[in-house]
């Protein structure tokens, strides 16, 4: 009785899995440095930004992404400290996008970006 019921328990948990989970969603386009990271997904038109240390004083290192269209729209998403955040960015559907994080550290320093990564929107 006891192999039937984990036999049934085991079937009951890769029925679940096959039907009731999904993968989750891989970036279009990404792009990084050593201070953060930006991705892209197509679907949502969606630039998730990670900044990967915090620091709370004004005018430190905060990192942002910088987009263009092949069309012409340019932007940029955030300006963070820490954490991560997300732009939802209503771009024209089967062109291009393209896509960098870049990290300024105050006012006298360069600012370090990422390379740049393109994908289809």
């Amino acid at each position: 009785m006891k192999v039937i019921r984990m036999l049934a328990i085991s079937g009951a948990m890769v029925a679940a899995l096959v039907t009731g989970t999904a993968a989750p969603a891989s970036a279009d386009a990404f792009s990084s440095n050593a201070y953060g990271s930006v991705n892209f997904q197509s679907s949502g038109d969606y630039i998730t930004l990670t900044h990967y240390t915090y620091d709370p004083y004004p005018g430190f290192y905060a990192s942002y992404a910088e987009w263009y269209t092949d069309y012409g729209r340019t932007g940029i998403c955030g300006d963070n400290i820490g954490g991560r955040i997300g732009c939802n960015e209503d771009v024209a559907e089967k062109r291009w996008i393209t896509i960098r994080v870049c990290t300024r550290y105050g006012v006298f320093n360069n600012v370090v970006c990422g390379a740049w990564d393109t994908s289809r929107t």
